[in-house]
């Protein structure tokens, strides 16, 4: 497998396969290493979530009596398009842990089908010829078949 970054895109890449059974070895890579890293996560957020419900308990007793609907608990410093925030509050944490998670299990279905559809071509085709695989994010959009090196 080669790797190559589409300069005009970002999040485009192309890489090359020699066959079809190494894209789908690559593919069963990603969904390991993305179901690892999603129930690493899933564990974080389980410990973040009782300091989670103690924190929002104390900040809707702040907003009752300050009267502040908005109140900015976590100044955020922005730099270059990166948010940094030091010392972020557990509803930080959370939040960018359970957007994360959720983005990665959207990743995983689509990979698992990608995986199916492998499976199905190289079950039925037995074709053995090099392919080159576009990735958007990580996430397989188009796949030549056949193609030259």
């Amino acid at each position: 497998m080669e790797s190559q970054a589409d300069n005009t895109g970002g999040d485009l890449e192309v890489m090359y396969f020699a066959s079809l059974n190494d894209f789908m070895n690559y593919i069963d890579n990603q969904i390991n290493s993305l179901e690892e890293t999603i129930n690493l996560i899933e564990k974080n957020i389980a410990q973040i979530e009782p300091r989670l419900v103690g924190f929002q308990s104390l900040l809707n007793i702040i907003k009752k009596l300050v009267g502040n609907e908005n109140i900015m608990l976590t100044p955020a410093i922005e730099v270059t398009g990166l948010k940094i925030i030091v010392d972020p509050k557990p509803i930080d944490e959370y939040d960018v842990l359970k957007e994360s998670v959720d983005s990665m299990k959207d990743k995983l279905t689509v990979l698992k089908k990608v995986r199916e559809l492998i499976r199905t071509i190289i079950a039925s085709t037995k074709l053995d010829v090099p392919i080159l695989v576009q990735t958007r994010a990580g996430v397989p959009i188009k796949m030549l078949i056949g193609v030259s090196k």
